[in-house]
């Protein structure tokens, strides 16, 4: 007998409409007739179509991939275009925004002494002990082991 286990334990799957979760569809209708408030005083014709455009709009941008919204997503691809240019051209409009903006230009620069380095510990891992198996038929159960694995399966059998 395998155990199964869902990456997402915490996360509980909610019913929406279309595949969308309540929250989400709650948050989109808020905004719009948040939107449809402030537009019928700044201009009262356009404000329903203006409503309807921040309804899909936010419905859109808070789509997850990944756990991340699509909104944060964007902010960190123009972020990283803006670090990669400035790190190039540090003297170009983008090089002078990144430090209006106050972005460190290192994150930019990889050192591969840092990226590549062993672990701070210094221990070394034993991998001896970790048990693969080819098909989930194999195991027998979900083991945890308080020592090394040999003693575990003596006392298992």
């Amino acid at each position: 007998m395998a155990a199964d286990f869902k990456s997402h334990v915490l996360l509980r799957d909610e019913k929406g409409l279309l595949g969308i979760p309540f929250k989400r569809l709650l948050l989109a209708g808020v905004g719009g007739g948040l939107v449809y408030t402030v537009g019928s005083w700044l201009a009262p014709s356009g404000s329903l179509p203006l409503a309807a455009a921040a309804v899909l709009c936010t419905v859109v941008l808070t789509g997850l991939r990944g756990g991340i919204p699509l909104w944060r997503r964007l902010i960190y691809r123009l972020r990283g275009s803006l670090l990669l240019a400035a790190a190039r051209r540090p003297r170009s409009a983008a090089g002078q925004l990144a430090l209006l903006l106050e972005l460190p230009l290192d994150l930019a620069r990889l050192d591969a002494a840092q990226v590549f380095a062993p672990p701070a510990h210094g221990g070394d891992t034993d991998l001896r002990e970790w048990i693969t198996f080819a098909h989930a038929h194999e195991v027998d159960g979900l083991v945890l082991a308080d020592g090394p694995w040999e003693e575990a399966w003596d006392e298992r059998r």
